[in-house]
């Protein structure tokens, strides 16, 4: 048996994980807690921090099948000979794995509960997964479905979250650090927010730029097994000895 159409996963995973980051917002902003919440602010009071733990434990599931389907398309669309590309890849995928670990804690510990362990959780899935959109986006130029133009779409879209993600670190270590107090910080406090925001959901729909070459994926269902290939066949280099 056959099933085609596995651009589904991540079209879900994308659409679940801003759903969820829009409706806390509305949630924090009406409720009074926050006017101007950060992420992490979002998840500290009740019922916002009970859909906070959802909604990234539910990204962090879905997120290992997003980045194994990722993994599975460059596999197939790689030369049988290029051994240090599926080194590379197997990397990625890592990488992909951190992220989700980096989401998962970053949802079970509020920013007041354990500070330390959320602002890890965060910082791993943030700078993880800028590391991972980046390099894939450079690696698809030669083996996407997509057209030229959304190939520099994604890569543009990735260096510019990668420029957003620095400028918001920036701004948050001089808040922290106390280097930006008083009206320093008021006039900053929103360009460090849209910042964060910005990121995170070029972060996510940055995914969809892939739509072409997820959907190009199939998942068979026989008695050896389950496997994805790829409508055509091509070689595949990790199996390959």
């Amino acid at each position: 048996m056959e099933i085609r159409g596995l651009a589904i996963l991540p079209v879900i995973w994308v659409l679940w994980t801003i759903w969820g980051l829009y409706t806390l917002v509305i949630l924090t902003v009406m409720s009074g807690h926050n006017r101007k919440p950060y992420i992490s602010d979002t998840g500290i009071q009740s019922p916002e921090s009970v859909i906070y733990t959802v909604v990234f434990l539910v990204s962090s599931i879905l997120g290992p099948g997003v980045a194994f389907l990722q993994y599975k398309f460059m596999i197939h669309r790689s030369e049988p000979l290029e051994k240090c590309y599926v080194i590379g890849q197997r990397i990625l995928f890592s990488i992909g794995w951190i992220v989700c670990i980096g989401t998962s804690v970053n949802g079970i510990y509020s920013v007041r509960s354990n500070p330390l362990a959320h602002r890890i959780g965060a910082g791993m899935a943030f700078v993880g997964m800028a590391i991972y959109n980046l390099s894939q986006a450079g690696l698809l130029y030669r083996r996407s479905h997509s057209s030229r133009l959304m190939c520099h779409v994604r890569l543009a879209a990735a260096l510019v979250t990668i420029v957003i993600l620095l400028l918001f670190a920036v701004g948050m270590g001089s808040f922290y650090t106390e280097i930006c107090t008083g009206r320093c910080a008021e006039i900053f406090n929103m360009p460090v927010l849209i910042c964060e925001y910005v990121g995170f959901c070029s972060l996510i729909l940055h995914h969809l730029t892939s739509y072409t070459d997820f959907q190009s994926l199939i998942l068979r269902l026989s008695q050896d097994g389950i496997s994805i290939n790829l409508r055509e066949k091509t070689p595949d280099p990790e199996n390959n000895v």
